[in-house]
């Protein structure tokens, strides 16, 4: 990720202000600071869901932004959580 200091965490403008903690949003910066792309809902068993999914590169510039070992270490910390 840039180390810019106006743009935050992010690679370019565009993920800047596509990303949202909002949960609905197409692009979610979850708590453990991974960014996810929301695929829709999906229902099981009576339960409704949003099924998310992890992305290794910016969908606006092409910038890699999350690594397989960032993803792992972001899922792992998120399982700790629940056991």
């Amino acid at each position: 990720m840039t180390e810019d200091a106006d743009l935050g965490q992010f690679c370019c403008e565009e993920l800047a202000e596509a990303v949202s903690p909002d949960p609905t949003a197409s692009l979610i910066e979850h708590d453990s600071g991974l960014i996810l792309l929301n695929l829709g809902e999906r229902e099981e068993e009576g339960e409704t869901g949003v099924l998310l999914a992890t992305i290794h590169f910016c969908p606006f510039c092409g910038t890699e932004i999350q690594t397989d070992e960032d993803i792992e270490a972001a899922l792992g910390s998120v399982e700790e959580t629940f056991n």
